[in-house]
C-alpha cells in the first residue's frame, strides 16, 4: 500500500501505528517525527510565512479566506506519480490543509483512484477513534485497538491524583496577534489535567479575543501556543515586540509559552499537552523533564524581566 498524508496528525498517528514505511509522500507541515521530512512535499502554502509575524499571517490567512482561496497548492504532477492507493485528509479547518473539494477534483483524473480518509476531529476522545479508523485503512486493524488502549490508559495516568480545592482557571491560547482561545479537542484537554477551561467551548472552533478581553477573564494559568509554532518561534516573536501585552499578565500559576504539537495537532500528542498541563497545575508547577526544552515560563524572556516581580508563585 502507498499512502500520502496531507495532515499533520494523520503522518504522526501513521508512524504511532508502526507503518511509516507505506508513506510515500507528505505536505509542507508533516514534519514530525523527522524521518517524515525525508518523504516528497506534494502539498504547499501559497504564501511563505515564514519570517512573518502573527498580525501578518492572520491578514494573509483572513484575506484568502475572504475571497474563497485556497490556501494550499498541490503539486499533481509529483502525487500522480507517486500514485497513492490512500489519500489522508481533514475536513475540519481550511487554514491547515487544501480542502477536500479541491482534493477531489484532483484525484478525479486519477486512474486508479485512490482511496480518501477525511479524518475530523473535534474532541479529544476522537484520537481513539482515529487511531483505530486510520488501522483499519492500513490493514493493521488489531494494532489501532492496541494503541488505542495504550493512549486510553495514558490518559488516565495524565489526570490529577486530587481535584484543587478551588476551580484552577486556564487559558490557552493558540495565536498571538489577534489573541485565538483554542477551542475544540482543548478545553477537553483542560479538564482532564484538573483545570477549567475560559472562554472555551469543547468541540467549538478557537475563538478570537483582545487583549482587554483576555486580561479581564482573571486566568490562574496561561499557555501561549500558537498553531504552527515551536517554542522558538514563538520566543522570537515576542522578543520583537518590546512592549507586547503579555508582560501585563500576571495569573498566579504564571504564563507559560509551549510548542504547538501539544495542543494544535489532533494526533497522540494531544496526551502530551495534557500531561504538560496536569504538571502545570499540580506538584511543583513546572513541565517534567522531557518537556522541558519545549515549554518554558514566559518571564524568563529577558523582554519581561525588567516589568515584572523577579519572584512568581506557583
Amino acid at each position: 500500500m502507498r499512502v500520502v498524508s496531507f495532515l499533520p496528525s494523520a503522518t504522526e498517528m501513521v508512524f504511532a501505528l508502526g507503518q511509516g514505511g507505506l508513506l510515500v509522500g507528505r505536505s509542507q507541515e508533516c514534519d514530525y517525527p523527522a524521518e517524515a521530512r525525508a518523504l516528497p512535499v506534494v502539498m504547499r502554502a501559497r504564501s511563505a510565512f515564514d519570517g512573518k509575524d502573527s498580525r501578518t499571517i492572520d491578514r494573509i490567512v483572513s484575506g484568502a479566506l475572504a475571497q474563497h482561496q485556497e490556501l494550499y497548492q498541490v503539486d499533481e504532477e509529483r502525487l500522480r506519480k507517486l500514485a497513492p492507493d490512500l489519500v489522508l485528509t481533514q475536513d475540519l479547518c481550511a487554514v491547515c490543509s487544501v480542502t477536500p473539494g479541491t482534493l477531489q477534483t484532483v484525484l478525479e483524473t486519477f486512474s486508479p483512484r485512490p482511496k480518501v480518509l477525511t479524518l475530523s476531529p473535534t474532541r479529544l476522545t476522537h484520537l481513539f477513534r482515529d487511531l483505530e479508523v486510520l488501522a483499519r485503512a492500513l490493514d493493521v486493524a488489531d494494532r489501532g485497538k492496541t494503541l488505542s488502549s495504550e493512549s486510553q490508559r495514558r490518559l488516565a495516568r495524565a489526570r490529577p491524583d486530587q481535584v484543587p480545592p478551588e476551580p484552577v482557571r486556564v487559558l490557552v491560547l493558540e495565536w498571538l496577534d489577534p489573541p485565538i482561545v483554542a477551542g475544540l479537542w482543548v478545553p477537553d484537554q483542560i479538564r482532564e489535567a484538573g483545570g477549567v477551561p475560559l472562554l472555551a467551548r469543547a468541540g467549538a472552533p478557537g475563538r478570537r479575543t483582545d487583549w482587554d478581553a483576555v486580561r479581564g477573564l482573571g486566568a490562574d494559568l496561561l499557555v501561549v501556543a500558537p498553531c504552527g509554532y515551536p517554542l522558538s518561534r514563538t520566543v522570537e516573536e515576542l522578543a520583537r515586540v518590546p512592549a507586547h501585552p503579555l508582560g501585563d499578565l500576571h495569573p498566579a500559576r504564571g504564563v507559560w509559552l509551549a510548542d504547538e504539537a501539544f495542543f494544535s495537532r489532533p494526533g497522540p500528542r494531544l496526551l502530551e499537552g495534557v500531561e504538560l498541563l496536569s504538571d502545570l497545575l499540580s506538584g511543583t508547577g513546572r513541565p517534567r523533564r522531557a518537556y522541558e526544552n519545549r515549554a518554558r515560563p514566559a518571564f524568563r524572556n529577558p523582554l519581561f524581566m525588567n516589568r515584572v516581580p523577579s519572584r512568581r508563585p506557583h
